[in-house]
């Protein structure tokens, strides 16, 4: 494994492929040892584990290499990212998507693939979830990319503008939340700017001297008169000098730049602000099942009909039993109801997250029992797509298994009781209204979700572009009004899946679409729950599609554009890559970022093959320095001290805001407190005066009447005398009882939302 003292390239490349694969740093040279020994090969050298961490660290800083390589052979790529939360800290994960070379070609002149492919490009840290800090962690992760490349040999032989990446960067894939589109905006905004500095110092290049120094004297100028003066500028540093000269170098291109940009024709300027935003295919199929269940739940009130039953929690079971009328209302006011919280409540005591709690293990053996065979209950535990209609399929393919199950956990137990939450579950199961929502996500989930799916995730989904999914969302929205003008297609017992399945394929799960025929006849709500959720899903889909309407920038773009701005159609490489790391920090809490991204990025990249391919003895020799680097440089610690000062500012920020908070209401409480009442109505009417003097009266009397509107509903003055009259009337007539009121204590319960921690 070693030659003169230092590890071969080979050994290098098979540490590399063995931390891939999730071997322990510390079990590298046992395993290369077993195995060695298995083939009867004697191996006399080893690798201590500071070796093999460094080693890991090379293959990271190659990924990095590679990524900005393969990014201007590929000539375009589209972006895509996606965050989440672990242990308080925002960690987001990106992806690139470009046409790559095959290293098996010429190195010199490889061949593209035709097909864009997705390159990773890593997961970092961010001290809050805001767009512009979105924006700036691209932007930080950028710039360190292009430095590690310029700094190596092969950057130094071909050295590359960081610019240039906005320039080739020509679409984002990202969900549908407000930040992302924010982050879309902002990332368009300052790709426009690089293209206008870029111009700029092309233009610079080829500009005469004398057309030049006006501009750099009129930079100048400025950064002395911002420093105060000739003195000002000289008693700065050094350091801040040259910063500020770039600046103004900046200022210059971006001026010469944008006279460059007016020059361009119409096809050129819109060859260079390509830009699509696309959103994840599997977040519209998600939000038009909430959109649906929406709609469904106001069915009931609409239609005049009882609707599903409360699943009340501990606590405000509790007080529905034992507390006042009042008390009884306002627990059954904040409990939920519905399907989804059937199979959300069905999800904690069948396959609870927490492997120490539930009854999944029971199930597996009374299901082995009863039917010969194993399933695994949907884990509505966690965040997954199509689990809560896999769940509604599951219950009622074996209502009456689950409705015995359910007993048997009872009978099980010492005291033969059920828990709350299993008692809740135990009658859902039972509740018609619930049963009517539990078949109507089975009939969506048949009749719309599986088929999109199909298209979606198919065996040709790595082939196929995002923005050509329009016509594939223009058949979902034709499909849901056919559901809604003709129920039967789902509800009749000659409904077939040529004719209910979007796809006109079979489906997904025949028995579930059995299931709901046969309970049909006891559901007398169902057809008009299945309209309603259908409406709501169509709206759903409307809203979340409206990138592809006729008059929006994807349909005005031409093949040659969208192949430009290829993107995969789901977001899912993203939220995986996070959820491979909130494993792996799970199951090795001391590892580091940045050794889960080498390990990640080298594997996913390809990266053994690009170092085979074009990084030579002078190159490898420079990852390894760089390694070193690396893991001296504390970047740990950088980080750690980085979400530190950030938290310390937030939280100066918000005690701040809470000081001027509390100045507000003292000096509001003290307006109040110096006002007279005035509790003659006929000389209110006659003499109201100012809206100021309103709204003071108003305020001494919503302190003890809750009848009192509130300001924002008054915005007319004849409203605010008229509620002031009105309120003072209340006043003369029971003043006592109006303050008492006030300041009575209230014994209503309070929601809990967390039904696990207060049942099992």
């Amino acid at each position: 494994m070693k030659e003169k003292g230092i590890i071969t390239d080979k050994a290098r490349e098979m540490v590399r492929e063995l931390a891939g694969c999730n071997v322990p740093i510390a079990r590298v040279n046992d395993v290369v040892h077993a195995v060695s020994k298995g083939l009867g090969v004697n191996v006399a050298d080893s690798i201590d584990k500071h070796s093999v961490s460094r080693i890991i660290l090379e293959g990271k800083a190659a990924s990095e290499i590679q990524l900005v390589h393969e990014i201007h052979e590929s000539g375009n790529i589209t972006l895509s990212g996606d965050g989440t939360t672990n242990k308080h800290i925002n960690f987001e994960a990106k992806h690139g998507t470009m046409r790559i070379p095959d290293y098996a070609s010429n190195p010199s002149n490889p061949i593209l693939s035709t097909i864009p492919t997705q390159r990773f490009f890593g997961i970092s840290t961010a001290t809050d979830h805001k767009s512009e800090t979105q924006l700036r962690g691209w932007v930080d992760l950028l710039d360190r990319m292009y430095k590690v490349y310029n700094s190596s040999p092969l950057g130094r032989r071909k050295p590359l503008n960081p610019l240039e990446f906005a320039r080739l960067a020509t679409g984002m894939n990202t969900d549908h939340a407000e930040d992302q589109k924010k982050l879309f905006r902002l990332f368009r905004e300052w790709k426009e700017a690089c293209e206008r500095e870029m111009r700029g110092e092309e233009a610079i290049l080829s500009a005469a001297l004398a057309d030049l120094i006006p501009l750099l004297w009129e930079e100048t100028e400025r950064n002395i008169s911002d420093a105060g003066g000739r003195e000002g500028w000289e008693a700065l540093s050094a350091d801040i000098r040259e910063a500020r000269e770039r600046e103004a170098y900046r200022r210059v291109c971006i001026r010469l730049g944008q006279d460059e940009m007016d020059k361009l024709t119409p096809d050129e300027r819109r060859y260079a602000a390509l830009f699509i935003w696309g959103g994840c295919c599997m977040h519209k199929e998600m939000n038009s099942v909430k959109g649906g269940t929406r709609a469904m739940a106001a069915f009931w009130d609409e239609a005049g009909v009882p609707g599903p039953m409360k699943f009340l929690n501990r606590d405000n079971a509790a007080a529905a039993n034992l507390g006042t009328s009042a008390a009884r209302d306002r627990a059954v006011e904040v409990s939920q109801c519905g399907a989804v919280k059937l199979t959300t409540l069905a999800g904690h005591v069948l396959a609870h997250k927490d492997k120490k709690k539930g009854q999944q293990d029971s199930l597996q053996v009374h299901l082995q029992l009863t039917i010969g065979y194993m399933v695994r209950f949907p884990d509505t535990s966690n965040t997954r797509y199509q689990s809560h209609c896999e769940a509604a399929a599951e219950l009622l393919v074996r209502l009456d298994f689950y409705r015995e199950f359910m007993l048997v956990i009872r009978d099980l137990k010492e005291k033969r009781t059920l828990t709350n939450i299993e008692l809740n579950v135990y009658n859902g199961l039972h509740d018609i209204p619930t049963l009517t929502e539990l078949s109507v996500l089975v009939l969506y989930s048949q009749a719309i979700s599986h088929p999109y799916m199909r298209q979606v995730r198919g065996p040709d989904a790595a082939d196929c572009n995002l923005l050509d999914m329009g016509p594939i969302h223009d058949n979902v929205k034709a499909h849901c009004q056919a559901i809604i003008d003709d129920p039967d297609l789902l509800m009749s017992p000659e409904a077939s899946y040529e004719r209910g399945s979007m796809d006109g394929k079979i489906w997904e799960r025949t028995d579930a679409v059995y299931a709901v025929l046969y309970l049909v006849p006891s559901l007398p709500h169902l057809r008009g729950a299945l309209v309603a959720f259908f409406s709501g899903a169509l709206e759903t889909w409307n809203r979340f599609t409206a990138e592809y309407a006729p008059d929006g920038l994807i349909a005005s773009t031409s093949a040659t554009e969208r192949q430009r701005a290829f993107m995969p159609r789901t977001n899912d490489d993203n939220e995986g890559r996070l959820g491979g790391w909130r494993r792996r920090s799970y199951h090795a809490p001391s590892m580091t970022l940045d050794q889960h991204n080498a390990r990640e990025m080298y594997k996913k990249n390809g990266t053994g093959a690009f170092i085979r391919s074009c990084l030579g003895p002078e190159d490898r020799k420079w990852l390894r320095k760089r390694a070193r680097e690396e893991d001296s440089s504390g970047i740990a610690r950088q980080r750690r001290e980085a979400q530190a000062k950030a938290n310390q500012a937030n939280i100066e920020k918000k005690r701040k805001a809470d000081v001027d908070r509390q100045a507000n209401q003292n000096a509001k409480r003290a307006r109040i407190d110096g006002v007279t009442p005035r509790l003659d109505v006929a000389s209110i009417q006659q003499a109201p005066g100012t809206i100021e003097e309103l709204d003071l009266q108003l305020e001494w009397h919503r302190r003890h009447d809750p009848m009192v509107p509130k300001k924002k509903d008054l915005t007319r003055k004849i409203q605010k005398i008229e509620a002031l009259v009105e309120a003072v009337k209340r006043y003369n007539i029971a003043p006592e009882v109006l303050e008492t009121s006030h300041n009575a204590d209230s014994t209503l319960p309070v929601e809990c939302d967390d039904d696990t921690n207060s049942d099992i």
